[in-house]
């Protein structure tokens, strides 16, 4: 079977949506990915970017002059930050790849060419599995293209989570706008956590804690299979009732989900809601990534799991050559810093918040490699070469929903390396460093 991110299979350009401006740009700032930015090469002011947007195409701006990479904090030349790079990894017996959602698919790719070459670990900076992974696995989740969440739910439900907050432009984007049954208006309802969007048809169900949301899609699940639910607090019960109630009245019913649920009942009690609701009305879920986790969290998630069947990567091969007994890490990047198992970290792209205090916390490995923009902070000690943000690379990413969105590259003239090309040359020194090493 053929690897659907491989070079001989190039994920389709998509069509751009009706009334994307021409020359459009990909804004990696979060996992929305949207691509109607309108960013000028030169100090011209950014469009349709939100905050997050904004300074990130700031940081464009601050990037210039800075060197191209740094040994030990030492600002050196990029042949020999490439060179010692690979000569540190060679020289560690338990590596691990990290960061991967703040890069391109093929640059997540090229990691895992690493990763292998060196038999490390290989895993996102961030929570592997999303939230309730293994519960939506032995269920199936259902959900849809965010353009067709836009187009057809008359009925919205913010499920403990106000997106205006996390993901500022995907009400203006995909709630706000009219349903492409113009006939009809769409409602929606904040349940738990009022959201601050400024929407006209909004109604906001509050709930007494957090969880509470659980027992509420208990209650509405039980209500659609026409089983006793037993005795639920009065306010979940008046909830319940009022959401039945917009449920019954709508054509199609999209529930948004994204709020820290670290042990997935959440997420599960949607699921199944989410599925007992479409056998009599279109409805589906759509799950909005943390953005913590990088803009390509999904495209990430997409490489890894399809080569090690696990979007948490793999474990490392013992030093002794002996190949790895599970099929991913159990612990993740975080865990495999925090546990002391790893010599050496080679991270692509910017790491998530929690890695970096696991790296702060606990004594460093011997070698850090970093592959990401910017530049190190004072006292590093490693190597560090800097690329173009995100969003100037070339390549593709996957948006949450599957949507592949393809960047279109550095400036002219721009000297600064592509971290795929940076991990190729990283590559060829580490294959060099082999063929000294045989007898």
């Amino acid at each position: 079977m053929t690897d659907p991110f491989s070079t001989d299979h190039q994920p389709r350009k998509p069509n751009a949506p009706a009334g994307t401006p021409a020359g459009a740009a990909v804004c990696t700032a979060c996992p929305l990915l949207c691509d109607d930015i309108v960013a000028p090469a030169g100090a011209g002011p950014v469009e349709r970017a939100c905050g997050l947007g904004l300074e990130a195409f700031d940081r464009r701006a601050r990037g210039g002059g800075l060197p191209i990479s740094w040994i030990d904090g030492c600002p050196a030349n990029l042949a020999g930050a490439v060179a010692a790079a690979a000569g540190r990894l060679s020289q560690a017996r338990r590596v691990l790849v990290t960061g991967l959602a703040d890069t391109t698919i093929e640059a997540v790719r090229a990691a895992c060419g690493i990763a292998e070459a060196l038999g490390g670990a290989i895993a996102p900076g961030g929570d592997e599995a999303s939230s309730g992974g293994s519960v939506v696995a032995r269920g199936g989740e259902i959900t849809a293209a965010w353009e067709e969440f836009r187009d057809r739910a008359d009925l919205v439900l913010f499920w403990g989570h106000d997106p205006a907050l996390t993901h500022p432009r995907f009400i203006e984007r995909f709630v706000a706008g009219p349903l492409a049954d113009r006939s009809r208006t769409r409602r929606t309802f904040s349940v738990g956590v009022e959201s601050r969007a400024p929407l006209a048809n909004q109604i906001h169900l509050p709930l007494e804690r957090i969880d509470d949301d659980v027992t509420l899609g208990r209650v509405l699940l039980a209500g659609q299979l026409n089983r006793p639910c037993g005795d639920v607090p009065s306010a979940i019960r008046a909830a319940a009732d009022v959401l039945a109630a917009a449920i019954d009245q709508a054509r199609c019913v999209g529930i948004v989900t994204g709020r820290h649920d670290p042990i997935g009942l959440s997420r599960w009690s949607v699921v199944e809601l989410v599925r007992a609701l479409s056998r009599r009305r279109p409805t589906f879920e759509i799950p909005l990534p943390c953005p913590a986790l990088g803009p390509n969290a999904a495209g990430a998630a997409a490489v890894l799991t399809w080569r090690y069947g696990s979007a948490g990567g793999r474990a490392a091969a013992d030093p002794s050559g002996a190949p790895a007994q599970t099929a991913s890490p159990p612990t993740g990047a975080v865990g495999l810093v925090a546990a002391g198992r790893v010599d050496a970290i080679l991270s692509v792209g910017r790491i998530p918040p929690r890695l970096v205090e696991a790296l702060d916390r606990h004594p460093a490995p011997c070698f850090v490699i970093r592959i990401e923009p910017g530049a190190p902070p004072a006292g590093h000690k490693g190597v560090w070469i800097r690329t173009p943000e995100t969003f100037e690379q070339t390549g593709t990413l996957l948006r949450s929903d599957g949507r592949t969105m393809t960047l279109a590259g550095p400036p002219r003239g721009d000297t600064v390396p592509l971290a795929v090309a940076v991990l190729a040359a990283i590559h060829r020194g580490l294959e060099a460093a082999s063929a000294e090493a045989r007898p």
